[in-house]
């Protein structure tokens, strides 16, 4: 079958390979009227497309002149609305590159099911707040990663980091959150199932609100607004009427306002008003070579626009370099450069420690009086190994009390099998008794880490029980995830200007931002969304790492 699952996370970077991927995202919507000659043409289809469809969700009768022409407006949006990634880069965080396109991005909105993503939405705030529990929960920590410690240097070397910090003793009493949790819909139950939660160098907060705005204005000077608006349940224009003159009002309803840009910058400007520090910058911390600079600096943009919040950028490297903390207060200068609050949108992978000078900034980093997005703690709450400790029967509830809540939790997990222990036994069972049903996943963010098929075969034909953690033969650096089955949809890919007509598959993220001060939760909500779309015949997903296009849904 065509149709695959669950893959990695897209990062907060683009690898090399993939220059030629990359979305931006805007603050705000237009509140200017427009009317400008609404088609009143085909009616909207019921759910994705007729079988003649161009793309799930479009008019059937799309003409190949007004698909050419919705190209050029797009990327001419995009140049003018920073819907960019870069084409060139430096070793410099702070360097900026002289040359862009066009973020990939569909050409169209997808359809996507309103009460899915609503679900979505609506327990996204209670995985913030788990997260943040979990990472001041010692014991659950220690217990759970005990064995992906032993055999997984990455999230050993985080773990020490943590440790040699204080643990929980050392811990700033501020938890500062960007965070995202990723779904992906299950054809055959119908519901939301989850892929991850990211707590560390979420992305695209910025290129995913920009999506949408762009998909807005193309389908109106299109003139394809009565189509993609809402119709009364008599099936009349009457909706429309209603909202006559404001193309962005009348297609609310069906293409939700993002505010992803937004949230992004005021939960850091949070942040760094709870500091109490007006000199103070915030540090983003980058990787060398940064392709998605659009995605970043638009939310330093909006930092400094609405918060008159100053940013600086810089590489772990650079920050080995030139960074310091003061032995007394703890705190943190670049250069002179006071800073209270660090960003990460680097430091996720162990391709971002190439030496042991980006080890050194960790770990100043963590130690420093600085608030930190995210924490070591809440960078280790986003295990695989945690997710998967946190799906088993009665786990939820030593840390939500609320039986309503644990059951919409519970409604969005797959099925999650661990690696290590007795039960890794049954998961080996499990997934060679049916490969296609399943993905092997390390402790790994970014897209290209997963095992499928024959991979998945292979390795779990290594497996020997009585091998000792990090021997061969043992499997505990890994979980077993039940595979996800989506729908596919039809969509016009958009990447370099070139236009690809591609069956796909979608994931849905959901931005949280989270901030708590001493025992005091100040800030969880919604951060607004992020949809992702890739062709049906890639098992992975991530659009820094090269997979899938920018995307928005179109609710049904």
């Amino acid at each position: 079958s065509p149709r695959r699952s669950t893959r990695g996370r897209a990062g907060a970077s683009m690898s090399n390979a993939a220059a030629s991927t990359f979305p931006g995202a805007s603050p705000r919507l237009s509140s200017r009227p427009r009317s400008r000659g609404l088609r009143r043409s085909a009616p909207p289809t019921a759910r994705a497309m007729a079988e003649t469809a161009r793309a799930s969700g479009a008019p059937a009768d799309l003409s190949d002149e007004t698909i050419r022409s919705m190209r050029d407006e797009a990327v001419s949006w995009a140049a003018q609305h920073g819907l960019l990634v870069g084409l060139d880069s430096a070793e410099s965080g702070q360097a900026m590159c002289a040359s862009f396109t066009h973020a990939p991005m569909s050409l169209l909105p997808t359809p996507f099911p309103r009460e899915v993503f609503e679900l979505a939405l609506r327990v996204s705030p209670s995985f913030a707040a788990l997260c943040d529990a979990v990472s001041r929960d010692d014991e659950f920590l220690r217990t759970t990663l005990s064995g992906v410690i032993k055999t997984d240097e990455f999230t050993r070397r985080i773990w020490d980091i943590y440790e040699r910090c204080g643990a929980q003793e050392g811990r700033h009493r501020v938890e500062l959150g960007v965070l995202r949790s990723d779904y992906m819909l299950d054809e055959p139950s119908g519901l939301p199932l989850q892929v991850e939660v990211n707590t560390v160098s979420t992305s695209f907060m910025a290129l995913s609100t920009r999506v949408g705005e762009m998909h807005r204005h193309t389908i109106s000077r299109a003139g394809l607004v009565s189509h993609y608006a809402p119709r009364a349940h008599d099936g009349s224009d009457r909706d429309l009427d209603d909202a006559a003159g404001d193309d962005d009002f009348a297609l609310s309803p069906n293409l939700p306002l993002n505010r992803a840009l937004e949230s992004a910058a005021d939960t850091l400007a949070a942040g760094w008003r709870a500091m109490g520090e007006d000199d103070a910058a915030i540090l983003f911390v980058v990787q060398p070579h940064e392709r998605n600079v659009f995605d970043q600096r638009l939310i330093a943009q909006r930092l400094w626009e609405a918060h008159g919040v100053r940013c600086i950028r810089a590489t772990l490297k650079e920050i080995d370099d030139d960074a310091s903390v003061d032995s007394v207060t703890k705190r943190l200068r670049l250069g002179d450069v006071p800073c209270s609050v660090v960003y990460f949108r680097a430091g996720y992978a162990p391709t971002d420690y190439p030496g042991e000078e980006e080890w050194r900034a960790r770990e100043l980093l963590e130690r420093s009086g600085a608030v930190k997005s995210p924490s070591a703690a809440m960078h280790l709450a986003g295990c695989k190994k945690i997710q998967q400790a946190l799906a088993q029967p009665g786990a939820l509830e030593r840390f939500v009390k609320d039986a309503g809540e644990i059951a919409e939790m519970r409604k969005v997990f797959a099925g999650l099998y661990a690696m290590d222990g007795a039960a890794a036994a049954d998961a080996v069972r499990l997934g060679l008794g049916n490969p296609g049903g399943y993905v092997l996943k390390p402790q790994r963010e970014g897209g290209g880490n997963n095992l499928y098929g024959d991979e998945l075969t292979a390795a779990l034909r290594t497996y020997d029980p009585d091998a000792s953690p990090g021997e061969p033969g043992d499997l505990s650096a890994y979980i077993l995830m039940q595979r996800i089955f989506p729908p596919a949809n039809r969509t016009l890919c958009l990447r370099r200007g070139e236009l690809a007509e591609l069956e796909t598959l979608s994931e849905l993220g959901v931005y949280g931002g989270y901030l708590r001060v001493g025992e005091t939760v100040v800030l969880n909500e919604v951060g607004g969304h992020l949809l992702r779309t890739k062709a049906a015949t890639s098992d992975e997903g991530g659009v820094a790492a090269g997979y899938a296009v920018l995307d928005s849904p179109l609710l049904y």
